[in-house]
Parts: C-alpha cells; sequence; structure tokens
C-alpha cells in the first residue's frame, strides 16, 4: 500500500464508488441504495492492482499532454511552413515559377513574387529578375538595415552635416631677433686714422636718443676740412663786399668753394647741423662728435678711448627695440598653411597668459634640405621693448579652410559658376539627386519628372511624387541653393570617419534604422573633426557613434545582406535584427 499514498483521497473514494457500484462492494440482488451506510469493505488484491492501472493512467495522460504541447512549440516554424505550403493558393504558385521578382530599393531584404509597396517605407517595389545583382547608387558601398532595439543596443548616435567655421592651426617655435630695417651700424668715414679722443657711451646696453653724441674722433684730415671750409667761408664774404661784377666773372663765385669744403664734410659723415655750428662759430675744433642716427639701444660697441679706427670700421651698433622680428621653422607639409600677411600670435614663457599679435612678413624661397623645413619671419610690434632678442616664443597661425589651396581647388572644381544657378526647371542632370529620398537620380531607375508650383522636380521612384505633393514647401526647400557662411566648410566628427588606408567612408543615414556607406574626400583633421571637401551634403545624418559596428555589421554579414525571402517570410522583413546590402560585386542567396 506505499505506492497508493500518493493517489489523493478525493480520487480513491471516486474509485471505490465506482467499484461498489460496480457490484464488487454489495452483494447480488441488493440495491445500492438501499443498502444501509456501513463502512467500506477492504479491497482485494485485483481491486488493489485495478487502482494502480488507474493511477498510472491518469499520469500517463498528463505527461503525454505535456510532451505533445512542448513538440508543438519545438516545432511551430516547421509545421506553420508544411500548413502554408499545403494551403497556398495555385496562383501563388504559377508566380514562384517565374524568373521575375519585386524588391524595394531601399530596403533590399523585401522581395515579392507579386507587385506591391513594401511593408517599411511604402515605396513601390521594383521588378527585376531572380538572382540579378542589386545595383547601389554610385558611391555607396554597402547598406546596412538595423532594427530600432539594435541601433539601442549598439548605442548608434547620428550627427547632421553642416557648415562650420574650421580653421587650420600651424604651431612653431621661434626666436625673437633684431629687426634688420631697424638697426643702424656706425662707422668711420674720415680719412685714415682717426683717434678717439672722448667715449661719452661706454658700455653696451645704453639707450640712446637720435642726434646724441656717441663719442669724439680727432683726425688731422677732417680738421684740415674744417678749416678749408672756414676759409672759403671767409674768402667768400671778403669776395662778396669788394669785388665786383666783372672781377666776380673772371675770379669766379666764391660761394661754390664753400658748397665744396660743405659736401667734402658731408662726405666724411659730417652732419649738415654740425657744418652750420662750425661757421657760426668761426672756429675749428679738432675733435668731431659721432651722433647716433636713431634711438635705441646700442647693442654692440667695438671702440675704447685712446683706440685708432680705420676708414670704413664699426665702432658701434645701434638697434629700434620697438619693432623686432620672429624667426621660426615651418615643416614641408605645412607651408601651404602660411601666407604673407597673415596674422600670427606669440606668446612666450616670460609673460604667461599674454599674447603679442603680429604678421608675417617673410617667407623663403628655398627648403632646407637638411632639415626639410622653410624660414618663415613674422614681424611683431614692440612698444614697451618686453619682447628682448634672443627670447624663444611660440607662435600660432590660424587659416581658415575656406582659404586653403587644397579646399579653394576642390571648390572650384566642384562648383563652377554654372553650377551654383539653379532655375525654375532643372534637368536631371542639374538636380542630381531627390528631394525626397536624397538618393541620386537613376539610381532606381529612369528619373520621374512631375510639375509642382510652376516648375519640373525629378524624382527618383513612382513612391515619391505623392509625398512631395504632401508637403511641397520641406521638399523644395532641399533644391534651393545654399550658400556656406563665409570661412564655414562642412564638417564632420572624427567619431563617424571609418579610415581603410586608401579611402574614408561615413556611414549615412537615409532612413531610420537604414545606413548607407559613402566613400568621401576629407581635408586635414582639426581638433575632433573633418572638413568636407567632397561626398556629402548639408543636412545629411551620418552615424557619429558606433560606425564601426555597422561596419563590421556590413562586412560580416554581406552574403546575408542580400537574403530576401518568399511568400509570407516577405511580409515580415521589417522585424528581422538586420539587413545588409553589400557592394555591387557580391551574390545575392535566396532562401
Amino acid at each position: 500500500m506505499h505506492f497508493i499514498g500518493a493517489i489523493s483521497m478525493p480520487e480513491l473514494a471516486r474509485e471505490r464508488t465506482n467499484m461498489s457500484t460496480e457490484g464488487f462492494l454489495i452483494p447480488n440482488g441488493t440495491d445500492p441504495a438501499a443498502a444501509p451506510e456501513t463502512s467500506p469493505p477492504e479491497l482485494t488484491r485485483w481491486q488493489k492492482f485495478r487502482l494502480v492501472v488507474k493511477v498510472v493512467e491518469l499520469r500517463l495522460r498528463f505527461i503525454a499532454l505535456m510532451v505533445a504541447t512542448g513538440l508543438v512549440f519545438a516545432y511551430w516554424d516547421t509545421l506553420w511552413n508544411y500548413y502554408d505550403k499545403w494551403t497556398r493558393p495555385v496562383g501563388e504558385q504559377v508566380a514562384a515559377a517565374s524568373d521575375i521578382e519585386y524588391y524595394c530599393p531601399m530596403h533590399p531584404s523585401v522581395v515579392r513574387d507579386a507587385p506591391g509597396n513594401c511593408p517599411i517605407c511604402g515605396m513601390p517595389l521594383s521588378k527585376r529578375k531572380k538572382g540579378q545583382k542589386e545595383e547601389l547608387p554610385e558611391g555607396v558601398t554597402a547598406r546596412v538595415q538595423l532594427a530600432p532595439f539594435r541601433v539601442t543596443q549598439a548605442g548608434i548616435r547620428t550627427a547632421e552635416i553642416a557648415y562650420e567655421p574650421l580653421a587650420e592651426t600651424v604651431t612653431t617655435v621661434g626666436f625673437v631677433t633684431f629687426d634688420e630695417r631697424r638697426l643702424s651700424r656706425i662707422s668711420s668715414k674720415t680719412k685714415g686714422l682717426a683717434r678717439v679722443e672722448k667715449l661719452l657711451v661706454n658700455f653696451t646696453g645704453t639707450f640712446v636718443e637720435v642726434g646724441q653724441p656717441l663719442a669724439e674722433l680727432y683726425s688731422p684730415e677732417l680738421y684740415q676740412a674744417t678749416r678749408e671750409l672756414l676759409l672759403a667761408q671767409s674768402t667768400s664774404s671778403e669776395r662778396s663786399n669788394g669785388q665786383t661784377s666783372l672781377g666776380q666773372s673772371l675770379l669766379g663765385n666764391s660761394s661754390d668753394l664753400v658748397a665744396l669744403a660743405r659736401d667734402k664734410l658731408t662726405l666724411w659723415g659730417v652732419t649738415p647741423d654740425q657744418i652750420d655750428q662750425i661757421l657760426a662759430k668761426g672756429k675749428a675744433d679738432y675733435r668731431l662728435p659721432i651722433l647716433a642716427p636713431i634711438s635705441g639701444y646700442v647693442v654692440r660697441k667695438n671702440i675704447f678711448e685712446g683706440q685708432y679706427v680705420a676708414e670704413g670700421e664699426a665702432m658701434f651698433e645701434v638697434a629700434d627695440l620697438s619693432h623686432v622680428w620672429v624667426q621660426a621653422k615651418i615643416y614641408e607639409d605645412q607651408v601651404d598653411r602660411v601666407r604673407l600677411g597673415q596674422e600670427v600670435e606669440a606668446t612666450g614663457e616670460s609673460f604667461p597668459g599674454e599674447v603679442f599679435k603680429g604678421k608675417v612678413a617673410f617667407i623663403d624661397p628655398a627648403l632646407d634640405p637638411t632639415t626639410r623645413t622653410v624660414n618663415v619671419r613674422y614681424d611683431l610690434p614692440n612698444p614697451e621693448g618686453r619682447l628682448r632678442p634672443g627670447m624663444y616664443v611660440a607662435a600660432t597661425l590660424k587659416m581658415p579652410v575656406a582659404d586653403t589651396p587644397a579646399f579653394q581647388t576642390r571648390f572650384v572644381a566642384t562648383h563652377s559658376s554654372g553650377a551654383q544657378v539653379r532655375h525654375a526647371s532643372m534637368t536631371a542632370e542639374e538636380q542630381k539627386v531627390c528631394p525626397v529620398t536624397k538618393a541620386k537620380l537613376g539610381s532606381m531607375g529612369e528619373p520621374i519628372v512631375i510639375e509642382l508650383e510652376g516648375r519640373k522636380v525629378w524624382v527618383c521612384c513612382p513612391g515619391c511624387p505623392p509625398k512631395l505633393k504632401a508637403e511641397p514647401a520641406k521638399y523644395l526647400a532641399k533644391l534651393a541653393p545654399q550658400t556656406a557662411p563665409a570661412y564655414a566648410v562642412l564638417s564632420v566628427p572624427e567619431s563617424a570617419v571609418i579610415d581603410t588606408g586608401d579611402r574614408k567612408l561615413v556611414y549615412v543615414e537615409t532612413q531610420p534604422g537604414v545606413f548607407e556607406g559613402r566613400a568621401i574626400v576629407l581635408g586635414s583633421r582639426i581638433g575632433d573633426r573633418y572638413p568636407v571637401l567632397e561626398g556629402l551634403a548639408p543636412g545629411e545624418r551620418v552615424a557619429a557613434a558606433g560606425s564601426f559596428l555597422i561596419d563590421a555589421e556590413s562586412r560580416l554579414n554581406s552574403g546575408a545582406g542580400a537574403a530576401h525571402s518568399h511568400g509570407k517570410e516577405a511580409s515580415h522583413a521589417n522585424t528581422g535584427p538586420t539587413e545588409v546590402s553589400a557592394t555591387k560585386s557580391q551574390p545575392r542567396h535566396v532562401h
């Protein structure tokens, strides 16, 4: 009886009642209803065996029901496919035998055997032969479709392409030096040797004003020339008082002698003011002051008192530090970013946080073959003399990308004078893209022209005219010419660019969850963005985060990307997690 302990009491009671009714417990000929209520008698062995069989039957019945339910769930797809096969009408079987199929150009995974609309975007399906390779638009390398939950799971975020005032920055280290145009060298101009009688500026670094005496020289030749000047002056005065006009014509004008004597002293470095002082005093001084020609600092002193200096020997050098030069080196690949007159900002460690502004004054026409650099000179105002020759400074140059030669060349090539003119009605070649899908005209068959607001507009497929007529202002605005702001260019985030080595790719979101790989031409990276030279248009959205995951999906599922379904499988195409359309050369598989 231990194996009966697991049987519930209600079931045991019902079983015993049934056996009593069948005559196991009540004698023959006795009415069970009239039988007195007595305790049930002991079960026989046969009754016990039958009771066990009943219990096992109940348990097996429950187990069989659970197994059948599990098998139905496990093989539901197979059972449904068999059901679909047995219940499919004869007309669909005939259509399936045809060599024509219908697909969505925007969602290649949607393929039907009969004409209709795409269940994802609503676009009319295009016709093609079965097994025909899909032709992607020009410039598109792959097309990937991700379900919304996959986009969220992968952390894919998009960014809009817009104009940014980008500027290329070149930073180099230079050193401050004298402005050679404001550097004066004072040499001895007297013939023969001259002796330094007195040195008025006796150390280097002294600041002098223009006309300030620096030293006094004695030269016999200079002293003799001074006396000749005085003699010519006195002779001219006497002749002008007592000489007749006939005598002046015969002996000559005495004032010419004075002029010759003045010219001689001028050639020896005597200033006109000094000559006038000599004539005013009427006395020759054996010492001649040497005057500073400019205001500035004495940066070199080569003489001492009592020293003899020869003709042409340098005695002093005076530099005006109110304006200085900065000499710097620019690498070969940065030369095109520097131009004459370009503004430059210099900072030095001696003046943290302070910026000295100047301009590029000279670019060396020759390249140093050893260092592969070009010497560049900047002119910096230095009114307070804070920048001292020999200091190191960091020079920064900024050039707007719109002004760089690379961008200008590309802009002129792609934006000719006639390309910017927008007529009221354009041809398909002039319009180039569909205003609804932004796809290139001709990529989805022959372009379709419609009349809208008195102008002709071209679209890519039959599904675009209803959308265009529903919101004409929205889509016609995309055909209006867009003028870039001054010094602004299209830019794309660095995280959106995939560099394969020989080209750069971005994934453009053409429809929600649909990304197209596109090869573009970019300029040099500036901060965290790239200037776009070719391949993108304002307003397009690119995958700024998760682009590598999209690229990996397109590569790993390049074969599955061209997969498509028939019948009911095609109707569920919009629920699949990932659909990828690879390049033109990749085959399509039928499942």
